[in-house]
């Protein structure tokens, strides 16, 4: 071959594989969706959305991202900004990272898995040992109204909680109605929130310097797991 030829080649095989290595992995078709509008007191002020990615080795990431803001014409009053990452393993939590920018206000959270359990550390707290059976305040596990105390996503703080099972409701989700359970959680977190019958979070409402603060279900596509009975299972509908 002649040599002009053989570098012609030689350079289309690289940008081949250049182009190849740069372009975005496609998207698990099984990998799930929640995306939620947040509403005070009848008013959007933005969105909750969590993505659910399952690796072949059965780990569990989530990602959350919810993004508020409150204005009054040009001005901007309040502004609400949570990053929080999670992955799971056999229905445990493994590792927690999150960052959170509270109308001007950081914090920090990472949560690791240990041979002796959970160890937490924050802005606030250089390092907390829990339980390897605690759960966060992400709200996705069907599990968290079994939960008696949470690691607060937000802060790292332990908090106590109690639960009661208020009753059976409709909520509307984005493909009509939807029967769910409704319960309450209350004492160091005060919170309403809803699953389907699957045990899946559809719904959620809490009070807010004295506003209401409302989830509704925007969006949900493929496959949304659940933590159940100490596993995390998949809702595939």
């Amino acid at each position: 071959m002649p040599e002009h030829r053989r570098i012609h080649a030689t350079l289309f095989a690289w940008l081949t594989a250049l182009l190849i290595a740069m372009a975005p992995a496609a998207a698990n078709p099984a990998d799930g969706t929640l995306r939620f509008d947040v509403e005070l007191d009848g008013r959007n002020i933005g969105a909750h959305a969590l993505t659910f990615e399952t690796h072949p080795d059965g780990t569990l990431d989530v990602a959350i991202e919810i993004d508020l803001e409150i204005a009054f014409g040009p001005f901007t009053v309040f502004a609400y900004t949570h990053r929080n990452r999670t992955s799971w393993q056999g229905g445990r939590l493994v590792a927690m990272n999150s960052e959170t920018d509270d109308n001007g206000e950081q914090h920090w959270v990472i949560v690791r898995a240990g041979n002796d359990g959970l160890t937490v550390s924050s802005d606030q707290d250089p390092g907390t040992k829990l339980s390897a059976a605690m759960l966060p305040t992400t709200y996705w596990m069907a599990s968290t109204v079994r939960q008696t105390r949470m690691i607060n996503s937000q802060t790292g703080e332990l908090l106590e909680v109690r639960t009661r099972k208020v009753g059976r409701e409709t909520v509307p989700g984005p493909g009509g109605a939807v029967p769910a359970t409704h319960y309450r959680l209350d004492g160091d977190l005060e919170i309403d929130l809803w699953y389907d019958d699957a045990g899946v979070l559809i719904g959620l409402a809490f009070v807010a310097r004295g506003a209401q603060v409302t989830y509704r279900l925007r969006e949900r596509t493929g496959e949304i797991p659940v933590s159940m009975a100490g596993s995390i299972m998949h809702d595939r509908r």
